[in-house]
């Protein structure tokens, strides 16, 4: 037993001295002052919910944006404010808009970014119709009701409070409504910053989606906003493999479907180390935060090389944790064009979905993987490639929002969030810009799996939170 506790005392010593030695990573939120004579929230959310739901019945299956951009275009221009709508050149329907409230000041502006498009949803899964937006109680059923249509709703109000008020803003604010994200943005985002830069003189920051807050979902009982500043990187490739054709019962050492199988199981075992980063560490600090002890003491010291060891366990059960900590590798699809189940087919194609960690650079990581792809003779095609965004926590921005989230709602703690998944933000911060990624609701388990799911919908109370917190944002931020 003495020697039982010997060790053990040894061990402690041991976590003591080298959490003393690796600094701990920690984010300092401040709530923000409180700001007197606010709106009516409860009777904004209600308006903000009708329009939603006329919102959602506009089918935008990744197009028919233009009938959006006109819905949104009356909207803003009953209250006063002048629109811009953008075409896509010889694509009149992929449209986008522009909407702007003017700042004294000329730089700082700020951006609410958002997209009309949704996705497809398959309507005998679905509880109610997915475009009927129909509303049982305080929740509204719809494709797009969170992602992005319900945030898109709460950018606007927001802004449409700030016009009423009568308040003059310090730094400009725009409402950006942008086609086509959810098929990688070419009619819409990419298209329009790189040829109408201008537009966007004088406007440094971006709120968009890409984290969100969550009601019980990571931490039991906890209330948190995952607060995006950082997207990982993309390489999308096409795989061919080619050899000669022949019959299924005499086969040779190589043929095409068998080189292709092999190179993608010795990809999978490439590069799988779990990575944590500054990127990283801070939002295990901040889940510590939320948790109670042992789980605190250990999150809150992730970069402690022992920590590490407990921690690698839990991180690769998680795929979401996994995600965020490793470059990951889907294969995402592989045909071969069968013509009988005896016929070695001549060649076999594929296709892999992967997402790199800030700091990796796509082509050294594509390099590495063709020295692979030799082995087994098989061509590769990028169809696309861009590098992981980030964008500083320090920022003004970035606090402020964080600032304002815990204010509203003082039981909630913040979290900086590396998304796994990319946004129109990355082309924005490609051209220097600082974006932030966060739905301003606290969402379930139920509620985020409905995101490109079924029965996707959001709460009237959820819309009352994120056009409090960010009407209250502007209104901190131009302090």
């Amino acid at each position: 037993m003495k020697k039982i506790l010997l060790s053990l005392l040894g061990i402690f010593i041991l976590i003591l001295l080298f959490t003393l030695f690796f600094a701990e990573t920690g984010l300092k939120i401040q709530a923000q002052s409180e700001n007197p004579n606010l709106p009516d929230f409860n009777a904004v959310a209600e308006e903000a919910a009708s329009d939603l739901q006329k919102y959602i019945q506009i089918k935008t299956i990744r197009g028919n944006e233009i009938e959006s951009a006109n819905f949104l275009k009356a909207i803003l221009e009953k209250n006063g404010i002048q629109v811009k709508l953008i075409p896509y050149p010889g694509k009149p329907d992929r449209t986008s808009l522009l909407a702007e409230l003017p700042g004294t000041e000329e730089g700082g502006g700020v951006i609410f970014m958002n997209h009309m498009d949704v996705v497809e949803a398959e309507a005998a899964e679905w509880k109610y119709p997915p475009f009927g937006a129909i509303r049982i109680d305080d929740r509204i059923y719809g494709r797009g009701s969170v992602d992005m249509k319900g945030l898109g709703m709460m950018q606007l109000y927001a802004m449409l409070l700030i016009k009423k008020s009568g308040i003059k803003l310090k730094h400009k604010l725009m409402y950006a409504a942008f086609a086509d994200e959810e098929s990688r943005s070419m009619h819409g985002a990419q298209y329009i910053v790189n040829n109408h830069r201008d537009l966007f003189k004088g406007y440094e920051f971006i709120h968009n989606e890409g984290g969100s807050g969550t009601d019980g979902v990571a931490v039991k009982g906890s209330k948190i906003f995952n607060l995006q500043y950082a997207e990982k990187g993309i390489l999308w490739l096409e795989l061919e493999s080619k050899a000669e054709s022949g019959h299924g019962s005499t086969p040779p050492v190589s043929y095409a479907a068998k080189n292709m199988l092999e190179f993608l199981l010795e990809l999978q075992t490439f590069s799988k180390d779990t990575i944590i980063s500054d990127v990283t560490s801070a939002f295990f600090y901040q889940m510590g935060v939320a948790s109670s002890f042992p789980n605190s003491f250990v999150l809150k010291r992730s970069r402690n090389p022992l920590i590490q060891l407990i921690l690698n366990g839990v991180i690769k059960s998680n795929r979401h944790l996994r995600a965020m900590t490793s470059n990951t590798i889907s294969i995402t699809g592989i045909d071969s064009d069968p013509i009988g189940i005896n016929v070695i087919t001549n060649h076999t194609r594929a296709t892999v979905d992967i997402r790199l960690l800030p700091g990796v650079v796509p082509d050294e990581y594509l390099a590495k993987i063709k020295k692979i792809a030799d082995k087994y003779k098989i061509e590769i095609k990028v169809k696309h490639s861009e590098a992981a965004t980030v964008s500083p926590m320090d920022s003004k921005f970035f606090q402020t929002l964080a600032g304002t989230a815990v204010k509203v709602v003082p039981e909630a703690v913040v979290t900086p969030f590396l998304s796994p998944g990319t946004t129109d933000s990355s082309y924005f911060r490609m051209h220097g810009f600082k974006c932030y990624g966060l739905i301003p609701a606290l969402l379930t388990d139920y509620e985020l799996d409905g995101i490109h799911g079924k029965d996707e919908s959001i709460r009237i109370s959820h819309l009352k939170m994120g056009i409090q917190i960010l009407y209250e944002t502007i209104l901190n931020y131009n302090k």
